[in-house]
């Protein structure tokens, strides 16, 4: 085997240690509680490496864990909840509130979305329209930090934080891709009902002093280091996701460093039987972490479902307590185990293997998804 290629395999232990540093702008992948990279994340908070700037589109189990831990100083993202059991994560919440977490900046999940097509493509922005009318545009976070534009060196004075949250212009093209439209044959077919503009029906001169169709514009998201889990990773690094795969494409392609923890590291070949199955090629991987169980308590799509009794037993223990409990809490939860093993053998085979999904489900149809009454 080539020794370059054996050089990507690694425990998170040497991931994070190699490639994650005090102050390192981090995208942790998944979506709310699919495929979150948990064991990189533990193994954060083992090695206790602060001063982050997390961003991520849809969260926050990996993000509530280093923020229970006091390990993020900056936060990009799109939402903030646990699903049902806590729609606000608490400890993210108690470190804005605090003042540890000192910025967060917001996006939908859409304009974020954008960013990460940008990012991937080495665009120099994307248009979006969903966020155009809501208060997302009103605050910039960054840029009331004076953390926007160049330094006296020309240089930008963040890395990862572009010099403008976002730029509305006047559709060159006006409107003519709106849909629905009329085609010579007849009116169009699309999932669309309305088209405002063409009806006359909206002739706002909003953001641009204009009268016309406004489009907004959204800079690139490029990370220093970006964070996937996936089921099978290639020794070479080729990438496999079953499921549901949310932003992780895109935003995997966004950033520098590429760390991706796996269920199984399988020969090249199994995953070249049917290359159109996969999602991100062997030479845009930096790191591979081969960790069955990596993202408990989120779920892997034919691995293993979510746990909803931990999220439950979380909210109950953490909501409302003050930040030295919080502390303790992930500091036995994690911080105190050596490695994931260690951690994994704590939550019990018992309960991990009950998570196991059924092969005609693709999940585990057996689990209780809702709290009792």
């Amino acid at each position: 085997m080539n020794d370059d290629i054996n050089k990507k395999v690694m425990t998170a232990r040497e991931a994070v240690k190699r490639f994650i540093k005090p102050g390192t702008h981090i995208a942790f992948g998944g979506f709310t509680i699919l495929r979150r990279p948990m064991a990189i994340a533990r193994e954060i908070v083992r090695q206790g490496i602060g001063e982050l700037f997390v961003t991520m589109n849809g969260g926050t189990l990996a993000e509530e864990m280093l923020a229970g831990a006091g390990l993020i100083k900056w936060l990009e993202t799109t939402y903030l909840g646990l699903e049902g059991g806590m729609p606000v994560a608490y400890a993210i919440r108690q470190g804005i509130e605090t003042g540890e977490i000192e910025m967060v900046e917001d996006y939908s999940n859409w304009s974020f979305a954008q960013r990460t097509l940008a990012g991937k493509y080495g665009l120099p922005f994307m248009p979006c329209m969903g966020d155009l009318g809501s208060d997302i545009l009103n605050y910039d976070t960054f840029g009331k930090a004076g953390l926007r534009g160049r330094d006296e060196n020309g240089e930008f004075i963040h890395p990862g934080i572009p010099p403008k949250k976002y730029e509305v212009i006047d559709d060159p093209f006006e409107g003519f891709g709106l849909r629905p439209r009329r085609f010579n044959t007849g009116e169009d077919t699309c999932g669309n009902t309305t088209n405002a503009y063409r009806d006359g029906k909206i002739k706002s001169d909003k953001y641009t002093g204009r009268q016309g169709v406004k489009v907004l514009l959204v800079p690139p998201l490029l990370p220093e280091v970006c964070v996937i889990h996936a089921q099978r990773v290639a020794i070479d690094g080729t990438v496999r996701i079953e499921g549901l795969i949310g932003p992780d494409v895109d935003q995997s392609l966004c950033g520098r460093i590429l760390i991706v923890e796996c269920e199984r590291i399988c020969p090249p070949e199994e995953l070249r039987a049917v290359p159109e199955h996969n999602q991100i090629a062997a030479h845009f991987v930096h790191a591979i972490v081969k960790q069955p169980f990596g993202a408990y308590p989120s779920a892997v799509p034919n691995y293993y479902d979510y746990d909803y009794d931990w999220f439950r037993q979380y909210a109950k223990e953490i909501n409302h307590q003050p930040v030295k409990k919080v502390r303790e809490f992930w500091q036995n939860h994690v911080g105190s185990t050596a490695d994931e093993w260690e951690y994994l053998s704590r939550v019990g085979m018992e309960k991990l293997f009950s998570l196991r999904t059924k092969p005609e489900y693709h999940y585990n149809p057996e689990l209780d998804r809702f709290p009792k009454t």
